[in-house]
């Protein structure tokens, strides 16, 4: 208590105080971040210019509605919940994160957010206070990363994914040539047709994942997606890569994990996990001639988040690479963007959960995501 009183009598005696008793309202109305102040109740009793500018409502629109007037598709229930369990908590007493706010037009606004109680001298809450920062800029900064990313990706899948559509023409024209050559009976013509559907599908279906990572589909939204299901998408378009490398992949107890997030977006992060990983297995192949690689996918329920395990056989990373492996532009490849893991640790992240790596060089390398659990309720 004596550290407050020192704290409130130097702000009492402050000479810019004493000239203009109301100096901190002034500075909160001239912000350039946005503040709004809500009653216990969640009714908000008052927000700065900067929010009025930033969503586009007047004061008197806003004054006794609540925040919910701002929510967007982008965080579903569980995510206010446990932003509330956060503030609630005698020990945190606030939430701090990024989420995406909508305006009044409808537009989507991405704000770094600190919501903290407002107690009375008895340590009472008297209401709420959240102070917003805008981050557009920064998102389209990390999107243009993400899509530079992405397009450096695309030549190594497009090169399997060339290979892969190859085996199912083979077959049609095989089936075609079958047929013309001979007159087959209706039974024969049926089994063909469906041999030539099914080879035909594989073929949409695999330009398709192609054209999905390349464009990144960045208007998706979150939703529910599968871990499994976005390994399976990318072992599909490195098939050819593994299987010339003699690389095995091993995945374990994926089947039931389920994210809130991006599909394109997980897809990237496989995507840039495995191809580090076939990177340091080709790099060490001619040191060890006889050793068996692999790279090993397996999930682990950590109570309230999962984690997902990425390792592989290849050359390591030393201590000191380490240290910088997530830092743009850092990269022990001759080529590259060095943005790989950058983008990685960024999209987990905005997901609430976050990357790190251990290694031993010459031995092993293990990337370990931690990403909380979806929810199972609605995600509306």
């Amino acid at each position: 208590m004596k550290i407050e009183n020192d704290h409130r009598s130097h702000l009492i005696s402050h000479p810019i105080n004493n000239s203009d008793p109301l100096v901190f309202y002034r500075c909160v109305e001239h912000s350039n971040d946005t503040v709004m102040l809500t009653y216990p109740n969640g009714q908000l009793f008052y927000v700065n210019r900067a929010w009025q500018e930033l969503y586009g409502y007047s004061w008197d629109e806003a004054i006794g509605n609540t925040p919910a007037m701002l929510r967007s598709r982008q965080q579903n229930p569980n995510f206010y919940l446990q932003m509330w369990a956060s503030i609630l908590d005698t020990e945190k007493r606030h939430w701090k994160g990024e989420l995406v706010n909508q305006a009044k037009n409808g537009s989507e606004v991405p704000v770094f957010l600190t919501i903290t109680p407002i107690l009375d001298e008895d340590g009472k809450t008297q209401g709420y206070m959240g102070i917003g920062v805008d981050i557009s800029e920064k998102k389209q900064m990390e999107e243009q990363m993400l899509r530079s990313d992405r397009l450096a990706s695309i030549g190594i899948v497009a090169a399997g994914l060339a290979h892969e559509i190859g085996n199912p023409l083979s077959v049609i024209r095989g089936r075609a040539e079958y047929m013309a050559l001979q007159p087959p009976t209706l039974t024969q013509v049926a089994k063909n047709a469906e041999i030539i559907i099914a080879q035909t599908d594989r073929i949409s279906e695999l330009i398709y994942s192609l054209l999905h990572l390349a464009k990144g589909e960045d208007s998706e939204g979150r939703s529910l997606i599968s871990f499994h299901s976005a390994v399976r998408t990318v072992l599909e378009w490195l098939n050819v890569e593994l299987k010339k490398k003699s690389i095995a992949v091993e995945i374990h107890s994926l089947e039931n994990v389920m994210v809130f997030g991006e599909e394109s977006k997980l897809e990237q992060v496989v995507l840039n996990l495995l191809l580090n990983s076939i990177h340091a297995i080709d790099s060490v192949t001619h040191n060890f001639p006889d050793r068996e690689h692999r790279i090993f996918i397996q999930a682990f329920d950590r109570n309230k988040s999962w984690e997902i395990r990425f390792c592989d056989t290849g050359c390591g990373i030393s201590e000191e690479n380490q240290k910088h492996l997530f830092q743009p532009f850092f990269t022990t490849k001759g080529a590259g963007t060095g943005l790989g893991l950058t983008i990685c640790d960024k999209i987990i992240r905005s997901w609430g959960g976050h990357i790190d790596v251990q290694s031993r060089v010459d031995e092993q390398t293990c990337f370990n995501i931690f990403l909380p659990k979806a929810p199972t309720g609605s995600l509306n």
